[in-house]
């Protein structure tokens, strides 16, 4: 259990292993436990580390403006780390891509599940509808907020993003975003500021090894955005798992964690 300052506050890390190190990047509802299972798994052959994002788990919540990017620049920085592989689900894809667009000489290699990015231009109609549809439910949690119902909103969380787990993921999934389900309330994103310009205009600038993965139970908007980043980050490699939803890695554990260690062994 470790800390390291950024500004305005604390990160919370924990590393494990040697070797190259492989960087985990939570999702937006989430912490750093979402990576239990791959966080020992890849010790054996890697210096990993995982971190709880600003806002989140046990890192500071933020009181000023501040960065997600220049947070995990600070922590590589910490740990004296040059470089590193870097996987980001989500919200964490995000932060990723953002890192990368600043500091790409510090990324030996993306992997980028089910990812956000600053800046998005959709593919077209078919996927505006779709986003459009998930929005409808986000105004419903929207009103589950304001009416300070913050369980049916985590709930609400997991209908939209777990939908594909079983028993026992669901269940620690369930713990984890309800621990940190004062971000309903407090949203951190609101004083987070991603690189200008976004990320999304710079992918022609991604020279290192890429791969992106979805599942093929995550909600819609999402599979054709990961399938658009495919297309436009040359020579970037796609994964679909088959009964996945958005937390790939929880619902389908052993065909994930497959994936990723036969890219790094690739890519190395």
């Amino acid at each position: 259990m470790s800390y390291t300052p950024v500004r305005g506050g604390n990160l919370y890390y924990e590393t494990a292993g040697e070797g190259t190190p492989l960087v985990f990047v939570h999702a937006g509802f989430l912490d750093s436990r979402m990576w239990d299972d791959q966080f020992q798994l890849f010790a054996k052959g890697n210096r990993v580390i995982r971190y709880d994002v600003r806002g989140f788990g046990r890192s500071s919540r933020p009181s000023e403006e501040y960065s997600d990017a220049e947070d995990l620049f600070a922590l590589l920085k910490h740990l004296n780390i040059e470089s590193a592989n870097i996987l980001g689900v989500s919200n964490g894809g995000r932060i990723v891509l953002d890192f990368a667009s600043v500091h790409p000489a510090m990324v030996n290699s993306l992997i980028l599940v089910s990812p956000g990015i600053r800046g998005y231009k959709s593919s077209g109609p078919e996927e505006d509808r779709e986003w459009k549809e998930l929005d409808k439910k986000g105004d419903l949690q929207d009103l589950a907020i304001s009416e300070n119902r913050i369980d049916d909103a985590v709930k609400m969380d997991l209908e939209i993003w777990a939908s594909a787990q079983g028993t026992a993921s669901k269940s620690r999934i369930l713990n984890i975003a309800t621990a940190n389900s004062h971000i309903h309330k407090n949203p951190p994103h609101k004083l987070q500021k991603s690189p200008e310009p976004p990320a999304f205009t710079k992918l022609n600038q991604i020279h290192m090894p890429t791969m992106l993965i979805v599942g093929d139970q995550d909600v819609k908007g999402m599979q054709l955005m990961t399938k658009r980043l495919h297309e436009l980050i040359r020579g970037s490699t796609l994964s679909v798992i088959r009964g996945a939803d958005h937390i790939a890695n929880m619902s389908r554990p052993e065909e994930f964690n497959a994936i990723i260690s036969s890219f790094l062994k690739q890519s190395t």
